[in-house]
């Protein structure tokens, strides 16, 4: 689940008064945002995400408060190929034909999909939901398990956010801390030394803990899911978090430090029968130039993104990918 997401339903329940939300929910051609973008207002203004280039906002606000009004949610056309972007966009990129659905949200009488995104994000399961788009069911949910409903409406699959795990309390892994946050990951940090692991040097982590490896790390609940980075610059630790990590089910493991440090501690492990295989980067992150703990805590989240993602890091110019342009 994606941190725009994670933001608009926050959004919501904290709110006393309705809202509308507008789900874009196809396209046909291209986009300047995908399917499951959304956009939530209180009918005045935009209070989190977008839909298009800033082409559309405005116009869907102006049905946002229609729907407000009488409550009835809307299925909203805008064919803008060809010269249409241009009266529209002005040449913003928008030029594909766009069905956005609009409705309104009440945090009094919240709908139950909410509920069912909040226990998938509690339990760490994947979450897949389909939108009908029938008009005479317009907007209902149901959980996602029929194939044969996609050519009936929208399917989207919501995975739980990334769970990146630091080891190493030091003052170089602040910056990853804070920019994993800001991408609406789950993150915590746990350190050998307890005057390190305190949540008061790292408030925004959501867990600091203290204690070695090889007791901590099998009660963290790694899933596939999870990313552990060990920046404790200690060898023994990081082998001694290695051995605990090879048996884990996390997605993605990183260590800091030299390709003949990771070479080292490669062969120990293999000594003893244990490997981490493809899971295990090192050195760890994209290849960024990146020599300051800033750049490189973003060489280093750019990997892991990439790799849950199931993408190489490559520069999209180079690729045939398709793109958002969010």
């Amino acid at each position: 689940m994606h941190k725009e997401l994670q933001d608009i339903l926050a959004l919501v329940r904290g709110r006393g008064t309705p809202v509308a939300l507008a789900t874009l929910v196809r396209v046909e051609g291209s986009s300047y945002r995908r399917p499951g973008s959304r956009l939530l207002t209180d009918g005045q203004e935009v209070l989190r995400g977008s839909l298009s280039g800033g082409c559309l906002e405005g116009e869907v606000m102006a049905r946002a408060r229609d729907v407000l009004g009488d409550g009835q949610p809307r299925l909203l056309r805008y064919d803008l190929r060809g010269d249409a972007d241009l009266v529209w966009g002005s040449g913003s990129g928008c030029e594909g034909l766009l069905d956005i659905l609009v409705e309104r949200l009440d945090p009094a009488a919240p709908p139950e999909w909410l509920a069912w995104i909040d226990q998938a994000r509690t339990s760490r399961t994947p979450l897949t939901i389909h939108t009908d788009l029938d008009p005479d069911h317009l907007g209902v949910r149901r959980i996602h398990l029929q194939p044969d409903l996609a050519a009936s409406g929208f399917v989207e699959t919501l995975n739980p956010p990334i769970a990146l795990w630091i080891l190493g309390a030091s003052d170089d892994s602040r910056p990853l801390v804070h920019m994993a946050k800001e991408l609406g990951w789950r993150v915590g940090l746990l350190d050998h030394r307890p005057a390190f692991a305190r949540p008061e040097r790292f408030p925004e982590a959501d867990e600091v803990l203290s204690g070695h490896p090889a007791q901590r790390i099998p009660e963290l609940g790694l899933d596939a899911r999870s990313a552990v980075v060990l920046m404790t610059h200690n060898y023994l630790k990081d082998l001694e978090a290695l051995r605990a990590l090879a048996a884990s089910s996390a997605g993605y493991l990183g260590l800091m430090g030299s390709r003949a440090r990771s070479s080292k501690i490669r062969e120990e492990l293999a000594a003893e029968g244990l490997s981490c295989g493809e899971r295990l980067h090192s050195p760890v992150g994209l290849d960024l130039g990146a020599e300051d703990p800033e750049t490189i805590a973003l060489a280093v989240l750019a990997e892991i993104q990439a790799t849950f993602q199931g993408r190489t890091g490559s520069s999209l110019r180079d690729t045939r990918t398709a793109v958002s342009a969010l």
